[in-house]
């Protein structure tokens, strides 16, 4: 027996044997090897049955059935868990109970004694401790529910889901917004280092419990994961402290404005080297920073950025997005050219026509967009030989003048590039797609001034927008829709 106590159990386990997929097992009475019992594993209970020499019966739950290779294996077992706190942490204790037969007052007694213990600290300094304090949990294994479980497993498993559920039930501030419902799909280590990192970074609290959807990074679709483990991700696993503290607080800044969105800190990460700089372009007001990238952009401007490096420096680079993009007057427009110069960058061979005609020009939003225009008018002119458009009669008869607004459609690819110049735009880019009738394009003017481009996809407007694309008037935008419905739509019955 492995307790200081003697162990008088009447039932010791002799002889194990395998018959029609059940085991028998053969016990002796303590007293003589005269009397034998055969019974089966699967009875729920020790036999029921006093030794006939003795009358012995004790310790009907504390029976040992199997001993293998310094591994043995109960049939009863009872333990709990109780789980206390104090200022610095939690504490969760499990112990097991077992009659044992105390020689000194000849009677058997039930004892507790402990098996282990975790400790879990509240500020979130260390991941979770486990201390043992018995042998039993290394070397003792169960059977139950038809199968032998390691103790280890089994009880460490059970300690920690009772010290999550208590910590859970007793949120310090730094967790009382994790939702207890969002985490059950977590293993017990999982959630223990979940709540470790928020309780160490307290500047993360946060109103809800985040899954983050990355589906274009890297193929992650959409990827149930931790804060921790995300950032890190996002940052590219760089080690450097400054970095990390200024994405942690850069994240908690855009929780607390407009949820998080990965993509500019991601494409940052990348691209930028030098820590002091990149560690700025964190700290961009989310408000903006959202919309310098989209889901559809990024891998083009991370490529993009690669390709400035070769004409400026990375300090020239984050002033653009520092600087230029947040001029107080200006940002809208400028964040417009930009989010442009990303979609015309999309096209098919943008970066190879940017290799063979791009000219360094100064670093700004605007010279930038000019100089991606003239390079794709360049490649706009070589590669349509077909110089003039075709329409169908249906959208000829829709030019017209309503309203002071006049709607026109180019007529050649000369003329929409023109076009694209005045507006700051890349409708050039669609030279090849009216020459096969798939985008129709009208311009709108007043008073021989072109103020916007509307694009059709049958005869329903998909866009409609003004210099650098920005928004159009109310009341301008009214006269459009009229056009749409009460003379384009009509034309075409």
């Amino acid at each position: 027996m492995l307790l200081k106590y003697k162990n008088k159990n009447s039932w010791i386990l002799s002889v194990e044997n395998k018959t029609n997929t059940k085991y028998h097992h053969h016990y002796f009475c303590t007293c003589t090897k005269e009397f034998k019992l055969q019974t089966e594993i699967d009875e729920p209970e020790a036999p029921d049955i006093l030794c006939p020499i003795c009358g012995n019966d004790y310790f009907k739950d504390a029976v040992v059935f199997e001993d293998m290779q310094s591994t043995k294996i109960w049939k009863y077992f009872k333990w709990s868990t109780t789980v206390s706190e104090n200022d610095k942490h939690w504490k969760v204790t499990l112990k097991y109970e077992m009659p044992i037969y105390n020689d000194t007052v000849n009677e058997v007694e039930q004892e507790d004694k402990e098996l282990l213990h975790i400790i879990f600290k509240k500020d979130g300094t260390a991941a979770h401790r486990v201390s043992y304090t018995s042998k039993i949990i290394s070397q003792y294994s169960l059977f139950i529910d038809d199968r032998v479980q390691p103790f280890k497993k089994l009880l460490l498993d059970e300690a920690k889901e009772s010290l999550y559920n208590y910590v859970m039930m007793n949120k310090s501030k730094a967790i009382e917004w994790i939702d207890y419902n969002e985490l059950k799909e977590f293993s017990s280590d999982e959630k223990l280092k979940y709540l470790t990192f928020f309780l160490k970074n307290t500047h993360l609290i946060e109103h809800r419990f985040f899954f983050w959807r990355m589906n274009n990074i890297f193929e992650y679709t959409i990827k149930h994961t931790t804060q921790v483990e995300m950032l890190n991700f996002i940052v590219d696993n760089r080690k450097e402290k400054s970095i990390k503290k200024a994405l942690y607080l850069g994240y908690e800044n855009s929780i607390n404005n407009i949820g998080y969105y990965p993509y500019s800190d991601y494409i940052f990460s990348r691209s930028i080297k030098n820590i002091d700089l990149l560690v700025k372009l964190y700290g961009i007001h989310p408000v903006i920073k959202q919309h310098i990238f989209t889901d559809g952009t990024f891998y083009v401007a991370i490529e993009f950025i690669q390709f400035l490096k070769r004409y400026y420096t990375e300090k020239q680079i984050v002033k653009l997005f520092i600087e230029d993009m947040q001029d107080k007057k200006e940002h809208k427009n400028r964040l417009n050219n930009w989010r442009d110069t990303l979609l015309m960058l999309q096209t098919r061979n943008a970066f190879s026509s940017l290799e063979e005609y791009f000219s360094k020009v100064k670093l700004t939003t605007k010279k930038l967009h000019d100089e991606i225009v003239r390079v794709f008018h360049i490649v706009s002119y070589d590669l349509d030989a077909k110089e003039n458009f075709e329409y169908d009669k249906v959208y000829l008869s829709a030019c017209c003048t309503h309203q002071e607004l006049e709607f026109k459609l180019p007529r050649t690819v000369k003329e929409l590039s023109l076009w694209a110049k005045i507006l700051h735009n890349c409708m050039f880019a669609y030279s090849r797609s009216i020459h096969a009738q798939m985008s129709i394009i009208y311009g709108v003017f007043r008073a021989e001034e072109l103020l916007y481009a509307v694009e059709l996809s049958g005869f329903t407007i998909v866009q409609a927008q003004g210099v650098l694309n920005c928004d159009i008037t109310n009341k301008d935008m009214n006269i459009i829709k009229y056009w749409e419905k009460n003379i384009l739509t009509l034309n075409q019955t």
